[in-house]
């Protein structure tokens, strides 16, 4: 499962919504479950680490159930044909509230995503397996090749539960997009009436502040002229 969940935070990550230096509604949805299952996660891992702990759990991961992928006896298990001794019945019983009082974060940290249902049908397949072979219906085999099934589909459940987060995320983005431009249209007529109001008040502004820079200047006399005519000894001028 930490391997799944760490798969889904790289994905939310890089597709879902384009960058935006306005976060939308859809980041904030992608970042609280990115943050939940962070979370769910980490409480998880914590819990099975600590079960882990406990010797009866370390046997029934030893001689019963591979604990993941990389265990090194997952397929000496896997070949086992023997059905589980009544020791190991002990075992099975002995380990089970340990592990499955981890379960709790794993679906308290889904809610209200589609992973939900995919934890709960891996659950529910695991209690399937634990059932029958506690009634030594199948060897312990078949219970480990009962839990790789159930794996390998709960990573395609897992896989179409991101598809669907992403695409819901998706389609907020959009939306709300849409919403902003439309938004932006609607205002666009009052943007432009208030710019051209604001070019007539400066032009307006302008025309009036020339006026009075030329309503204070001073009065501009034309040259005046004199004219002179000789009469004799005398002569007269007027000036005009």
């Amino acid at each position: 499962m930490k391997r799944i969940i760490a798969g889904f935070l790289v994905t939310i990550a890089i597709s879902g919504c384009q960058t935006n230096p306005h976060p939308t509604q859809a980041h904030f949805e992608r970042d609280r479950i990115s943050q939940q299952l962070s979370t769910s996660l980490a409480e998880s891992q914590i819990c099975l680490d600590k079960a882990k702990e406990n010797e009866t759990v370390r046997r029934y991961f030893a001689e019963i159930m591979y604990y993941n992928d990389e265990s090194a006896n997952k397929h000496s298990l896997i070949t086992n044909p023997l059905l589980p001794t009544q020791d190991q019945i002990e075992v099975i019983k002995g380990a089970l509230p340990h592990l499955t009082k981890c379960r709790s974060s794993a679906v308290d940290g889904t809610i209200g995503t589609p992973y939900q249902v995919a934890i709960l049908k891996l659950f529910n397949a695991m209690d399937a397996i634990y059932i029958k072979l506690l009634k030594t219906e199948i060897s312990i085999g078949a219970a480990n090749e009962g839990k790789s099934r159930a794996i390998a589909e709960h990573k395609m459940d897992w896989a179409t539960a991101t598809t669907e987060v992403n695409n819901r995320i998706n389609n907020m983005y959009n939306t709300e997009m849409e919403g902003r431009r439309q938004a932006a249209a609607a205002m666009m007529p009052y943007l432009l009436q208030q710019h051209q109001n604001y070019q007539n008040q400066q032009q307006l502004m302008y025309q009036q502040q020339l006026q009075s820079i030329l309503n204070s200047r001073p009065a501009i006399t034309p040259p005046s002229r004199t004219n002179c005519t000789r009469y004799g000894n005398q002569i007269d001028c007027v000036t005009r």
